[in-house]
């Protein structure tokens, strides 16, 4: 979806296409405390961004309209899309409030078809979908469609806002090599510069010829992956659910934080979240855990689960914190902050939680 929070809101508040707009804690004029949520593209285009401390959006753009997040809204919205996708293929992974793989390699229009006429088939499906998400929702998508979940993911954010980029198998190396490589999910902006400074590689075509002995160095593991993506290669399949085994949600920071107080309240914003989606849900947890990445892909998670399901956001951000807590000391900078919830129970109409942990 595009700018998922902001455009739920802006479904419904009447203001020009022009006006910033910005989902997040209250600016105060300029000293408030919390982070942005989303915004539309105007506030983008003047440096608003997702994680970004709200203090900061408000020097860049205080003429915004700024609203408070309305959770509730957001996750019966997700739900009725959800329930569109599924209208086009039983295999629809969903994975976050807003984003869903969806497997059509099953349909009749396109499995029996080939060339142009199944290219024509592909495109009048992905054209459904958006009109209908448009029709009942107020909402714009972007979609991305080709042979694997990867490139579908990059293909997707080529043409925002209300986007179609189709990628035949025999265009994925061409369409990938001119990207950046930040283009690629999950190399950010340290990433991107360590591989500038000690490879000179700028673009996925200059990682597809890197040496891959040269990349492990750097990167480890996760280099086999890298060069991987940079020759269009993912087998991962599309895996669908109609119950969720978690829920789960987490920010990229625009510059790796150091500052773990910020870093906090970031993690406290992503598990309000998550937590109230998973209650809109129907679902009561048992393990909360978080995800915390370092500059370098350094990345680590922790979790707890307890005895009994639970309901209580308190509990959540507890828990969080004293997990963030294991790290606190440490003089690393922050790329990134996440929250699982998971152990998941569907919630019976007269079914009550313990809120407190057990020894």
């Amino acid at each position: 979806m595009d700018s998922f929070y902001a455009s739920c809101e802006l479904a419904k508040i009447p203001i020009s296409k022009d006006q910033p707009f910005v989902v997040g804690a209250d600016p105060k004029n300029g000293s408030g405390r919390g982070v942005v949520l989303s915004c539309n593209y105007p506030a983008r285009a003047l440096g608003v961004r997702s994680g970004m401390p709200i203090s900061r959006a408000w020097k860049l753009s205080p003429k915004a309209k700024y609203v408070p997040p309305n959770f509730k809204l957001y996750g019966e919205v997700s739900h009725r899309i959800m329930t569109i996708l599924r209208d086009f293929s039983s295999k629809v992974e969903q994975m976050s409030i807003d984003e869903a793989y969806v497997d059509l390699t099953e349909d009749p229009l396109i499995s029996g078809s080939s060339g142009s006429i199944k290219e024509a088939a592909i495109a009048e499906i992905a054209n459904e979908i958006k009109k209908r998400i448009k029709e009942k929702e107020g909402i714009t998508c972007s979609i991305g469609v080709s042979n694997s979940k990867i490139v579908s993911k990059i293909a997707s954010d080529f043409r925002k806002p209300d986007g179609f980029t189709l990628i035949k198998p025999e265009q994925v190396k061409d369409f990938l090599a001119p990207l950046p490589v930040e283009k690629i999910p999950g190399i950010g902006k340290v990433s991107r510069s360590i591989l500038f400074e000690k490879l000179a590689i700028s673009t996925i075509l200059d990682l597809r010829k890197a040496d891959l002995e040269d990349l492990q160095e750097l990167f480890g593991r996760s280099a086999l992956w890298m060069k991987n993506v940079a020759d269009g290669i993912d087998q991962s399949q599309v895996v669908s659910r109609w119950d969720p085994v978690s829920e789960s949600g987490e920010t990229t920071f625009d510059e790796d934080e150091g500052d773990y107080v910020k870093v906090a309240q970031v993690m406290l914003e992503v598990a309000e979240d998550v937590t109230k989606r998973t209650l809109e849900d129907g679902y009561l947890f048992r393990t909360i855990g978080i995800k915390i990445r370092f500059t370098g892909f350094e990345t680590h998670t922790r979790s707890r689960t307890q005895d009994f399901a639970t309901d209580s956001i308190e509990v959540v951000k507890r828990e969080c914190e004293k997990q963030l807590a294991e790290f606190n000391e440490g003089s690393k900078k922050v790329r990134l902050i996440g929250v699982r919830l998971s152990g998941l129970e569907k919630k019976k109409s007269d079914q009550t939680s313990l809120l407190e942990w057990s020894n």
